[in-house]
Formats: C-alpha cells, structure tokens, sequence
C-alpha cells in the first residue's frame, strides 16, 4: 500500500486509513480492497453515516469476521461478537455488573492493586532504569479485571499467574488480518492457551458452586449467576452457563484490561510531553483530594465517588482517547444500504458487506476536532446538553477555541446499543490510577533513548519514528497498542 511509504511500516492499519484519506482526499466514505488477507470493506468517516451505522433503532450487526478474529480468544458466545437476541440476553445478562453503582464498591480493590503498581513504580525509579510502561499497566488492568469479573487476584504485577501467561501468549497468536493465517503450529498453540485458560476458569466457576460466593464483595460474576438464575426456561442459552461464563469472562478479561492499559500509558506520555497540562491536572487534584499523597488510598476507599469529581483529569482522559483510540468498529450492512455523504454522490453498500466505522479518522479530521493532532483536552470541558435534529438529547462541550465537536464524532468507545460495555470501568479504573500516581511519580517519556538501544527497531519501521507528529503512533499488536510500550523512566516525588 502507498501510504505505508509515507509513514512507519508497523503503522496501525486504522491509522492507516487516516493517512490514506488524507492523501488521497477521500472523503466521508471510501472502499478498502486488501482480499485476501481480509474481505473488501467501506471505511465509514463521518459522524453522520457512523450514526446510520451504529443507530438506535436499528444498529447493523457485528460482522462475522470480529467472531473468526476473536474465536480462538473468547470462543463462540461472546457478547462482543453476538447478534441480534443473543447479543440481547448476554447484554441483559452481564450490564449490571458494569454499572456505576456496582463499580464503586469495587473501587476500594482497584486501589488496594494500584498501591502494588506504585510498589512496582519506585522500584523502577530507585533503580533508574528504562522499562516499557504498556505491558506493566497491562499487569496493573488485568489484576483489577481479575478481581472485579471473577473474584480472583491473579497477582500478575508480582508473580506469573497461569491465566495471564496463557492469555499474554495467546494475544500474540491472534489472527492479525495482515498475513494469511494458515500455519498449523500457530493454530495448535491457540487451542492450547484457550483451553488453559478455559480450564482456569472452569475450576474458579466450579469452587464457587461449592464454596459459595465472596462475602466481602460480588464480582460481575456473582451478579451474572444471579440473573442467569433467574431466566425463563425459554432462554436461548443452549451450551450451559459454564460454557457462556467461560466465554465472556475472557471477553471481559481481553477487552477489559486493553483500553486502560492503553490510554494510561499513552496519558503518561502525553503529560510528560505537555507540563502545563500536567500542572492543570495537579492542581485539581490538590484541590478535591487534597495534599496529602501519603493518605490518598485511604480516602479514595472511604469515598469512592470522589473520583468521579475530576472534570479536568477526565477531559485528560477523553483526549487521549480521542487521539489513541480502540480499533473501530466492523459491522455488516443487513441489507443493500445508500449512504449520504456530505460531499459526494449517494453510494449504495451491498448486503453483507463490511463496514468499518473509522474511529481513528474521524477523530483525527480537522472539520470535526481542529488542530486534530494536538493535544488539547480544553476541547471536552464545560459539559452542555443539546437536543439533537432526531429528537435525541447529547452531551456536548463548549470545546477548546470555542469549537466544540459535532454530535456524534467523539466515539472512543463506540455509540448506540452496542457502546463498549466495559467503558464506565475504563473510566473510573483509569481515575483511580492517575490519582494515585500522578502526584507521587513523574513520568518521562524516553523514545528517543530507547531507539538508540533498539536500532533494529527504528530499521523494521523504515526508518520513520513517528506518525501524525506522534512518537506513541499506534501499533498493531493484537489490538491498537502504542509503539514499543512507550518506554519511559520514572522518578519518585516524594
């Protein structure tokens, strides 16, 4: 592809779409024929048609490719990949155990791992030594997953836990949609790590129907059994609840642990790179949770809901996620569907077909966020509501130099009925950690020493080191990952 001659080669392929219409001025919806490595697919890069996609009253279905890319990971019953009445009943089943009112009471656990991570931190800083933040806040997200969904400490910031090392492999198996995948080694270890990491679960699953449940806490687990429980004989669960648990618990763990993971390390980055912003921040958070560092767990485990206190951390957050988003969204059109582009001839998707919703390029066009590769959180700051052409009420900002962005256009964790599930826990999870660290550690981000170290790196890459003026450009690495984990040092402040 042209544009890989523009920029890194191991750009990710949504971001490489952004660089693709930007040269060739493609406009709000453009075909992508890369067979056969993956079917012919639409990029959809407008708000307005996103909405047509994800609306409502009628969203267009997962496309079956996200179950043959996910399968070896989350087998057949994900509700990340379900359709339709499935998909229905396995929301029904499992959103209550994401909601705001359950995550508080699991927030004292989030800090109780956090306090390990920040164990982990002065460590690093007292031995001055260069460590790639991704995969440690990896650790960090994936212990907290473990404790909020199945009441298990995995331990993984300090120990190899059985799970997280066959989940750790199997990520770097996936099926990348880059190469064919056809070699039988690679689909033998797939079957092997899963049915580890099924096993795992199955004996957690099996002690609790023996022991019973936590009685210091309910897991999301807890609270799914419950409602399971509760269902008509009519249900069209047909593989058991072991089964659809075994399923979804490693839904949750893999697309539960990604996004914060991500996001944290990217936000150290960023503030490393931008003082100022970094001095907002500070500042907020010695005005609502105090100066005291030393006490900040305690009083976040007494009033959980202080973090949610935080507007400018969390316009910090929503930036970030604007700038690094996840990899969109695949759906499939249900029937032959006309699109109205803004600016161009009405084109007509034929049934089937793969739509990709580009989060990436929607977010980074200058019409919907100006400036789109900078850093500027004032952009989602002084929340309004606006009631919308259809009727529909939004939450908008008055936005950074007064633009404020279009209804539909800032989309991290996808719109509609088929918003990411786990996007409340992000949220809190991610607020927790920078309370608790921002403050006590400062955070420099060290590409350019690490390229010096790594020079085969910078070769694999064609040379190029960054990508929308971006050290951090996106990855492909079983998801959208940030380059090279974001090797950083870090200092103790206090």
């Amino acid at each position: 592809m042209h544009v890989q001659s523009k920029g890194p080669k191991d750009l990710h392929p949504q971001a490489q779409m952004t660089m693709l219409q930007r040269l060739y001025k493609l406009g709000d919806l453009f075909t992508v024929d890369t067979w056969p490595l993956m079917d012919q697919m639409y990029l959809v890069a407008n708000p307005k048609l996103a909405h047509q996609v994800s609306q409502d009253s009628s969203p267009f279905p997962k496309h079956p490719m996200i179950t043959r890319f996910l399968r070896p990971l989350t087998g057949y019953n994900s509700v990340l990949a379900a359709n339709d009445a499935k998909w229905k009943e396995l929301r029904s089943l499992f959103a209550p155990g994401f909601s705001n009112a359950h995550l508080m009471t699991m927030v004292p656990l989030m800090v109780e791992k956090t306090e390990v991570f920040c164990d982990l931190l002065r460590e690093y800083a007292a031995q001055h030594e260069l460590f790639s933040m991704e995969p440690m806040a990896a650790r960090l997200t994936i212990d907290i997953i473990g404790i909020v969904v199945l009441g298990v400490d995995f331990k993984s910031l300090t120990r190899r836990d059985e799970l997280v090392e066959a989940f750790r492999h199997l990520l770097d198996l996936l099926p990348n949609g880059q190469t064919l995948d056809i070699n039988p080694v690679t689909h033998y270890l797939r079957r092997k790590y899963a049915n580890t990491m099924d096993n795992y679960i199955r004996r957690v699953l099996r002690d609790r129907a023996a022991n019973g449940a936590n009685k210091k806490f309910r897991t999301l687990m807890d609270i799914a059994i419950e409602r399971y429980e509760q269902l008509p004989n009519g249900s069209l669960f047909d593989c058991g609840f072991e089964q659809l648990a075994v399923d979804n618990l490693k839904t949750f763990v893999f697309a539960g642990h990604d996004t914060s993971s991500t996001t944290l390390s990217n936000i150290y980055h960023l503030l490393s790179k931008h003082p100022e912003v970094l001095a907002k921040v500070i500042e907020e958070h010695d005005q609502v949770l105090g100066k005291d560092t030393a006490a900040i767990g305690q009083l976040i485990r007494d009033q959980p809901s202080i973090i949610n206190k935080l507007p400018y951390t969390t316009a910090v957050i929503r930036e970030t996620l604007r700038l690094y988003p996840a990899s969109g969204s695949l759906r499939m059109a249900p029937k032959d569907t006309t699109f109205h582009p803004d600016k161009a001839p009405a084109v007509t998707v034929p049934k089937g077909s793969l739509i990709w919703v580009g989060i990436h390029t929607i977010h980074h066009d200058a019409e919907f966020f100006p400036c789109p590769d900078e850093f500027h959180p004032e952009r989602f700051l002084t929340a309004k509501t606006v009631t919308l052409a259809d009727g529909r009420t939004e939450a908008v900002t008055a936005g950074w130099n007064g633009h404020a962005p279009p209804a539909d256009a800032y989309r991290p964790f996808e719109k509609g009925p088929r918003m990411c599930i786990g996007s409340e826990m992000a949220m809190i999870e991610i607020r927790v950690v920078l309370a608790m660290t921002l403050r006590r550690f400062r955070f420099a981000s060290a590409y350019a020493e690490y390229r010096r170290r790594h020079p085969d790196e910078v070769e694999a890459a064609g040379g190029r080191t960054e990508a929308f003026g971006d050290e951090a450009y996106q990855v492909f690495s079983s998801t959208a990952k940030p380059k090279s984990g974001v090797p950083m040092y870090v200092y103790t402040k206090e």
